[in-house]
């Protein structure tokens, strides 16, 4: 009878420290998740703060560009000092599109000429 109890005892110690084992295993798995998650979560804050800087860089950047050009806009508008029509008579071409400032959008076809159909020229 004696050997039948200390062998139950046994078995029940061994489950016991089976079950002990298994929650210290669980223990550490769960600490590990939750590690990962924090660098996870700190990996992803610092991806979003760069890319928050480099947005507002990029922001001023433009603004300043944009800035620089209106000023500079303005300053060409104040040295000529002269009406957009005074301006035309004087300049040959436009500013900003590089266009003849006397395009009245006149033809090349010239009045006198007709268009016989079937025909491939132009008489």
């Amino acid at each position: 009878v004696s050997t039948q109890s200390t062998g139950a005892g046994e078995r029940k110690e061994r489950e016991v420290e089976e079950r002990e084992a298994a929650v210290r295993r669980e223990c550490e798995m769960i600490s590990r998740a939750k590690t990962e998650v924090r660098e996870e979560s700190y990996k992803r804050f610092q991806m979003r703060e760069k890319e928050r800087k480099d947005l507002i860089k990029s922001w001023t950047s433009q603004n300043k560009m944009k800035l620089a050009r209106e000023e500079e806009e303005l300053k060409h508008r104040k040295k000529n000092g002269m009406l957009v029509q005074e301006q035309c008579d004087r300049y040959r071409r436009c500013r900003q599109c590089q266009r003849c400032s006397s395009n009245t959008g006149a033809t090349n076809v010239w009045k006198e000429s007709r268009f016989i159909p079937g025909c491939r020229l132009i008489v």
